[in-house]
């Protein structure tokens, strides 16, 4: 897959010879930058305001899709005209409804019960022929999706059995331009053991982490980028010695000082991860919601992002 092929090119640049793999840190090399972009109308929503803004086009654009939902070709079209590759978050519950959602249980896509579905998303990417990551039941570890382990009656085992089966029917559709992101949620208080649904190197093409940084308040706290993610990308190396990490969703609150602190986390996201061995990609939640997550919430942060991507290493 042509792809995976280039994650793995871009998670390896700068990588001393001789490294030994579970080396958490490396000198500094490309990252490629991605973005979440709502279907909300705003300016800041843009793919072309927010390429503007930005200083440069990303290289990924995240979609989210329900199971039930239509597979988003124009959409897609869109994304590959602006010269991305899209990555396709595709969700197995109805989206709005809850995380209490028994008929969408692991258990009922192990068995087949949605194969109507999953096969009509194989054969309209499968048609559509450009590469995509596919994003399935991501933040398992978690506790607030109806595919979480512990919800809804869902094991780690139905989670690894769902993967699969959601898998060989997009093998069966012959949909070989698809590939399978598989995605936790950074570990934190609370969340799932990340190892226990990870369904092996030999099922995933791309391995993947999410994570935030809240602010304080509500039960939260400042932390930094490195707080976030280390732990989970050790896990993630330990789990599977070879394949491509991407941050498939990350953003932060605003301090105390509004812009600076954001615009100094923004400066440290992109150093750490440029030093993470096998860390190719990072993809920004571009969104108002629980915080305003946006990069360009102040000047200062809009700035600060636009310098970390002009001052990444060459590819």
């Amino acid at each position: 897959m042509v792809l995976v092929a280039a994650l793995v090119a871009a998670s390896f640049t700068g990588c001393a010879p001789g490294r030994p793999e579970s080396s958490k840190a490396a000198a500094p090399h490309h990252i490629d930058w991605g973005v979440f972009l709502p279907d909300d109308g705003a300016a800041s929503s843009n793919l072309w305001q927010v390429q503007t803004m930005a200083g440069s086009p990303p290289h990924y654009v995240m979609r989210f899709a329900g199971i039930d939902e239509r597979t988003p070709i124009p959409e897609l079209n869109e994304i590959a005209a602006a010269g991305a590759h899209p990555i396709l978050t595709l969700e197995p519950w109805q989206p709005g409804a809850g995380v209490e959602q028994p008929d969408y249980a692991l258990s009922h896509v192990a068995a087949g019960n949605f194969d109507e579905q999953l096969d009509t998303w194989a054969r309209n990417l499968a048609t559509w022929g450009q590469p995509v990551l596919l994003r399935f039941g991501h933040e398992m570890n978690s506790e607030h999706y109806p595919w979480s382990v512990g919800v809804n009656g869902n094991s780690a085992e139905d989670y690894i059995a769902a993967w699969k089966h959601a898998r060989s029917r997009f093998d069966l559709a012959g949909a070989h331009n698809v590939s399978f992101m598989w995605c936790p949620d950074a570990p934190y208080e609370g969340s799932a053991d990340v190892s226990e649904a990870f369904p092996g190197p030999d099922s995933v093409d791309v391995l993947c982490l999410d994570g935030y940084n809240w602010g304080d308040g509500d039960g939260h706290s400042w932390k930094s980028p490195s707080d976030i993610f280390t732990r989970g990308l050790n896990q993630l190396r330990a789990l599977d010695s070879a394949h491509p990490i991407v941050i498939a969703e990350t953003a932060s609150a605003e301090g105390p000082r509004s812009g600076q602190d954001k615009a100094a986390w923004i400066t440290q996201l992109f150093d750490f991860l440029a030093r993470q061995d096998r860390v190719s990609a990072v993809v920004w939640f571009q969104m108002d919601k629980e915080r305003d997550w946006r990069f360009n919430s102040t000047n200062q942060s809009q700035n600060a992002f636009k310098d970390a991507i002009a001052s990444r290493p060459a590819p």
